[in-house]
């Protein structure tokens, strides 16, 4: 749910002359390499046509690869085993010999099947309830067929609670820095899986027209993927010197 900001409609200013704001967010990007200690930087300039004034701040992540499945070839066995069956080994050999362009491109990039079991494995969700048919004690011999043998497991991502980074904000303009320090986005922003991921800030800050915002982000964790961190606030039209005060002015002539 967007926070709302503080103003949003009309907002009373010097000389009796009212200003209108609208909602308006500013969006950074950041491509995560998963190498801790990595700095990005990313910059946005507020446009000309009114100040931007910022009430709140708030970040998401989209992992780089999608959940990548796997299974046994149809010759891993001798016979169709049980889920009991299958050991810790087996799981590994068939995610290392794994056919899946996707699966292959994973491993290369991450240098190996250890990389997957850094994060964990799973059941296919989507072939779980069938595979599972067969674990209680009144059925423990149930084979499982070739059609959940070749997708049964899947690799899990970093989860995005226990992603890591520091991030700082500055205000290339006026040389204005918002922080003593970066800022661990646990500690100051919450965490990526819905549970406060945006926070207030205690007083909302405004940027001048043409003003340059810049933020840099600190890896610390080995996520992969892309970061969305977006500043999210209104602006202020009709001020002194700008485009939208022109406008207004030109409406308000006598006729």
């Amino acid at each position: 749910m967007r926070p709302a900001p503080f103003q949003t409609t009309l907002g009373e200013v010097g000389g009796g002359i009212t200003r209108k704001t609208v909602p308006f967010d500013y969006a950074f990007r950041f491509e995560l390499t998963g190498q801790p200690d990595n700095v990005l930087k990313n910059v946005v300039t507020v446009s000309v046509e009114a100040t931007y004034v910022a009430v709140a701040i708030g970040y998401g992540v989209i992992p780089r690869l999608s959940p990548i499945r796997f299974g046994f070839q149809p010759d891993f066995f001798g016979q169709f085993p049980t889920l009991r069956e299958i050991t810790l080994g087996d799981v590994i050999d068939a995610l290392d010999d794994s056919q899946s362009a996707e699966a292959l491109r994973f491993l290369r990039e991450e240098t190996g099947p250890e990389a997957a079991l850094k994060n964990g494995l799973k059941l296919n969700p989507e072939l779980a309830e069938r595979a599972l048919l067969g674990v209680p004690d009144d059925n423990p011999s149930a084979i499982l067929e070739p059609s959940l043998l070749a997708n049964l497991f899947q690799v899990v991502g970093t989860p995005p609670g226990q992603i890591q980074f520091l991030y700082a904000l500055f205000d290339d303009g006026s040389g204005r820095e918002f922080q003593n320090t970066p800022i661990l986005n646990t500690a100051g922003l919450g965490t990526a899986d819905g549970d406060r991921p945006f926070r207030y800030f205690a007083q909302p800050i405004s940027f001048a027209p043409r003003s340059t915002i810049r933020m840099e982000v600190t890896e610390k964790s080995d996520f992969r993927g892309e970061l969305h961190v977006t500043l999210i606030g209104y602006k202020a039209l009709g001020e002194a010197g700008t485009p939208t005060a022109r406008i207004r002015q030109s409406l308000r002539r006598p006729r």
